[in-house]
C-alpha cells in the first residue's frame, strides 16, 4: 500500500430495540447513522448495557440449524442489575451493519444481521456481570411462536384439527391420506366443486376452508 492510497475505515453497529430504550453501539468512537427512522448517534458504550465483549461469527443455517449468534453485553458498574437483567428481553429486535467510516457517519452500509432475541442468560466472568443474548432470524423466530399463517403441521391441524395431511410433505416412512372423512351424507363444497361420501364411502375430502 503506497502512502498516497486513500484508507477506508470499515466499522460496525449495532441498533438493539430494547424494552427500557433503543441500545446504540459503534465498535469504536461516535457514528452517526440513518437505520430508516432518521439520523442517529451510534457510541462506543452504553449507560445500561455497556460494551460488546464478545460475539459469536454470524452463522448462515444449513438444514435444521438456524441462522443466528450470541452477543455478550458488559453492563457497567453503575448500572442497576434491574436496569439490564429483565424478564422482557427476549422477542426483542437486534441489528448490525458494516459499512465505510466517512467522517463520522456510515456509509456504503450492509446489514450483516436483522434478528431477534432468543433467550438470555446472567454470566460472570472475573467477577462481572455478563448478559448473554442468543439471537435467530425474525423469519425464524416467528415460525416457532406459529404468528401468522405459517407453513407447519401445528397450524395446519389448527385450522383443521386431526387433518394430518400436511405430514404429507414430511420424508416420514407413513402416508397419510390428504383430507379427512365427511360426516355421513354430507360433502364439502369449495369453488363450485363438492367431495363427500355416504355412510359406507371412505372418500377423504378435501378441506379448502375452515
Amino acid at each position: 500500500m503506497a502512502a498516497s492510497d486513500v484508507a477506508i475505515t470499515l466499522g460496525a453497529i449495532l441498533l438493539w430495540e430494547a424494552p427500557g430504550g433503543d441500545v446504540r453501539l459503534a465498535d469504536g468512537g461516535v457514528i452517526t447513522f440513518d437505520p430508516g427512522s432518521g439520523s442517529l448517534t451510534f457510541e462506543s458504550e452504553d449507560a445500561d448495557y455497556g460494551t460488546v465483549v464478545d460475539f459469536d461469527t454470524v452463522e448462515t443455517g444449513l438444514g435444521d440449524q438456524v441462522d443466528g449468534g450470541t452477543f455478550v453485553f458488559a453492563p457497567p458498574e453503575a448500572a442497576a442489575l434491574s436496569d439490564w437483567w429483565r424478564g422482557d428481553l427476549e422477542n426483542t429486535r437486534l441489528r448490525v451493519w458494516i459499512g465505510e467510516v466517512s467522517g463520522a457517519a456510515l456509509e456504503e452500509e450492509e446489514l450483516l444481521a436483522d434478528w431477534l432475541i432468543d433467550t438470555v442468560s446472567r454470566e460472570q466472568a472475573e467477577g462481572q456481570d455478563l448478559l448473554s443474548a442468543e439471537c435467530m432470524t425474525r423469519q425464524e423466530k416467528l415460525f416457532q411462536i406459529n404468528q401468522g399463517n405459517v407453513c407447519s403441521d401445528r397450524f395446519h391441524d389448527s385450522i383443521w384439527s386431526g387433518e394430518r395431511g400436511f405430514e404429507n410433505c414430511h420424508d416420514g416412512p407413513q402416508y397419510f391420506a390428504w383430507g379427512t372423512q365427511s360426516p355421513n351424507g354430507q360433502g364439502v363444497s369449495q369453488g363450485g366443486a363438492s367431495f363427500g361420501g355416504g355412510p359406507s364411502s371412505p372418500v377423504p375430502v378435501l378441506r379448502m376452508s375452515a
